[in-house]
């Protein structure tokens, strides 16, 4: 009997896994903008920080401004148990598919925790430095467009940043 039980659980991690790879498949490729269907930024930005104080405000809409644009280009990769993700032609972020953080450092030199994780048919990465989180959730319409869902949420902000931007398979 605990044989038998052995085996169906082996067999489910098994099809589990399988599961994972047709997941990612679906997503691998390099994705050029489609700024016109995508959300505006700035507005996005403006909506999240109108509540602030009128000191505070002007200095978090620039960092936001700054750190918050749309990528012209994105290049999505799947190893064995990592997915490498490539902004324009910044270096590639490689992070296991477990959900384990990495250290990764941005061009200006700020570090974050950075993390991926496959849910529900989405890649989703996780940035987490001192001051805030940004989640990237990356999927597929039925048209092959990706869509990438941001939010960025810091204890300073009365409310999160939130938009949505259009990409369409590279020729």
């Amino acid at each position: 009997m605990l044989k038998r039980t052995f085996c169906i659980v082996l067999m489910g991690c098994i099809a589990a896994l399988g599961a994972g790879a047709d997941e990612v498949s679906g997503l691998s490729g390099t994705y050029k903008s489609v700024s016109e269907r995508s959300n505006d930024i700035a507005q996005a930005i403006d909506k999240a920080v109108e509540k602030m104080n009128f000191i505070k405000r002007p200095i978090a809409r620039g960092r936001l401004s700054r750190t918050n644009f749309a990528y012209k280009e994105i290049r999505i990769e799947f190893g064995a148990s990592e997915a490498v993700i490539t902004y324009d032609t910044q270096a590639a972020i490689r992070m296991p598919l477990s959900g384990e953080s990495i250290k990764w450092k941005r061009a200006d030199g700020e570090v974050f925790d950075v993390s991926a994780r496959l849910e529900g048919g989405k890649l989703i990465q996780t940035y987490k430095a001192e001051d805030g989180t940004r989640v990237n959730s990356f999927s597929k319409d039925a048209n092959g467009t990706l869509l990438l869902n941001v939010e960025v949420s810091s204890e300073q902000l009365p409310q999160p940043v939130k938009y949505m931007l259009e990409y369409r398979p590279a020729s």
